[in-house]
C-alpha cells in the first residue's frame, strides 16, 4: 500500500489562553500563562489550589448551545464541538456532497469523564430511579466529542476517540494521520477535549502525589516540566481541534 502524505490545513482551539486559535497562539508566544488559584470554597482544603481554566467558560458555551444542549451534553463534548467549528472554518472545508462527507472522518480523544456529573447522578439515584437522567450515559463517555462532531455535520468515514491520560490529544492525531496515510479517509478532523476540573480530581490525582502543590500562591510559576523544582503537572482544560 502506497502511504499518502498528510498536511495539516485547518487548526482550533479553546484554551485558557485564548478562545480561538489566533488569541491562544498570540498569548502563548507573549509567554503569557493561563493558571490560575482555584478560589471556590470546595477546593480550599486541597494541597493543589491552581488549575489551567477558561475564563468565562460557562458564557463561552451559553453564546454556543441552547439550555437543553447544555443539559445534555457534556462540557468537554461542547468545547469539542466549539474548536471543531473553528478547524473547519480555517480549513474551509463544510462539504455537502454524499461522497466528501464519506470520506471526512473525526478522530477526537477524551481524557477523562466528567466526575462532578458521576457523583451529582449517584446522588439523584438515591432519591429515585427517574430522578437519573437518560442523558446520563452519553454525558460521560469518552467518545462523544468525536460522535457528536460526527452528527452535527453529517462526517461519515472512520469515528474514531482514544483515552490515554495526558497523551489523549497527541494519540488522536497520530491515529488521524494514520487514517489518512492508510487510505481509509481523505480529511480527519483530530484532537482532545479535556474539562474536568473539580475538587474530586483535583483530590484524586493530588493523592496520586502527580499535581503540583508549592506554587499554590504563585499559580504562573506552577507548571515547570524540565526545572529541577518542578512537583508535578498542572490539570487543563480545552480542546485543541486539527484538520488534516
Amino acid at each position: 500500500m502506497n502511504k499518502k502524505r498528510v498536511v495539516v490545513t485547518g487548526l482550533g482551539i479553546i484554551s485558557p489562553l485564548g478562545v480561538n486559535f489566533s488569541t491562544s497562539w498570540k498569548n502563548l508566544i507573549d509567554g503569557k500563562c493561563g493558571v490560575v488559584v482555584l478560589k471556590d470554597i470546595s477546593f480550599s482544603k486541597l494541597p493543589c489550589k491552581v488549575a489551567a481554566c477558561i475564563p468565562n467558560k460557562d458564557e463561552i458555551i451559553k453564546s454556543y448551545f441552547s439550555k437543553n444542549e447544555i443539559k445534555n451534553t457534556s462540557p468537554a463534548t461542547m468545547l469539542g464541538l466549539i474548536a471543531a467549528e473553528e478547524a473547519l472554518a480555517s480549513a474551509k472545508w463544510k462539504p455537502d456532497d454524499k461522497h466528501s462527507k464519506q470520506e471526512t472522518g473525526v478522530c477526537v480523544g477524551m481524557g477523562m469523564v466528567d466526575l462532578t456529573n458521576v457523583c451529582d447522578t449517584n446522588e439523584a439515584l438515591q432519591i429515585g430511579y427517574n430522578r437519573v437522567s437518560p442523558y446520563f450515559v452519553p454525558r460521560i463517555l469518552t467518545n462523544m466529542a468525536a460522535g457528536q462532531i460526527s452528527i452535527r455535520y453529517g462526517f461519515q468515514g472512520p469515528n474514531h476517540s482514544v483515552s490515554t491520560a495526558c497523551a489523549t490529544g497527541a494519540h488522536a492525531i497520530g491515529d488521524g494521520f494514520k487514517f489518512i496515510q492508510q487510505g481509509y479517509a481523505k480529511v480527519m478532523v483530530c484532537g482532545g477535549a479535556e474539562a474536568c476540573i473539580n475538587p474530586l480530581s483535583i483530590a484524586g490525582f493530588s493523592r496520586l502525589r502527580a499535581l503540583s502543590t508549592s506554587f499554590n500562591e504563585s499559580p504562573s510559576q506552577a507548571s515547570r516540566p524540565f526545572d529541577k523544582h518542578h512537583d508535578g503537572f498542572v490539570m487543563g482544560e480545552g480542546h485543541h481541534g486539527v484538520y488534516q
